[in-house]
């Protein structure tokens, strides 16, 4: 893709072609959904996930490669270029599998895993979201959010390397600093420690949503602070990109 500054990228994706050459086929979701209960060694999980499938992914190349991709996401798997009800009982095996050995239980004790998935359009983009919640023992569950954000047209995914070129993405690390100095009240790196972040973890990661108003960046916990800060969002509006 042409690398442009990360401002000029997302106003080019808001523009309709113009000539009507060619017409974008868009996706049509549909909800495939599956509540079951699996062994891991002698503890049951309840498990539930929600996936979107795209309905007329047959309808275009793009569609049939965003599909793909949200199958791999959503199922953990890799390179994986089955369909999605194959996908889930392979996750469902490796699980099960992953827990095996699993010999610690106490009366009434259950695991869980929920997955779901939501998507919406920007402008030119399908914005595809997912979020996990699970307890696989231990003191306390884990909570986190996904985003893969794709060029409906071109059927593949936004990177940074996208959306920020040259000397715009190291800089990008002192601004999402700065947000967050001024949103915690910290002066420094050190102030921001004592308020249970990682400063040295901290820098743009691939987990960002494209909005209309701009991008988020989203942390999930332990990614840049401890679990008790949970999910931190970083925003930018299109005109602090320019």
């Amino acid at each position: 893709m042409m690398k442009l500054p990360a401002f000029a990228l997302l106003a080019a994706l808001a523009v309709v072609t113009a000539g009507g050459c060619r017409r974008t086929v868009e996706p049509q979701f549909a909800e495939r959904s599956l509540d079951t209960v699996v062994r891991c060694g002698v503890v049951p999980c309840d498990l539930s996930y929600r996936f979107l499938t795209i309905a007329n992914a047959d309808g275009s190349q793009a569609l049939a490669a965003i599909e793909n991709a949200n199958v791999n996401h959503f199922f953990a798997l890799d390179e994986f270029t089955g369909t999605a009800d194959e996908a889930a009982r392979r996750f469902i095996e490796r699980f099960a599998a992953d827990h095996a050995c699993d010999t610690l239980f106490v009366p009434d004790m259950r695991y869980s895993v929920s997955v779901a998935a939501a998507q919406r359009q920007v402008d030119t983009l399908t914005v595809y979201t997912i979020r996990r919640e699970s307890y696989t023992g231990g003191a306390h569950g884990m909570r986190t959010t996904e985003y893969h954000n794709y060029w409906t047209e071109g059927g593949y995914e936004l990177s940074l390397s996208d959306l920020f070129v040259g000397e715009e993405l190291p800089r990008l690390t002192g601004r999402i600093k700065a947000k967050l100095y001024e949103r915690y009240g910290a002066a420094d790196d050190e102030e921001l420690a004592q308020r249970g972040f990682f400063p040295e973890a901290i820098a743009p990661t691939e987990n960002f949503e494209v909005t209309p108003e701009g991008i988020v960046f989203h942390y999930n916990p332990y990614d840049i602070a401890c679990y008790a800060m949970g999910g931190i969002d970083v925003p930018f509006a299109k005109e602090e990109l320019r």
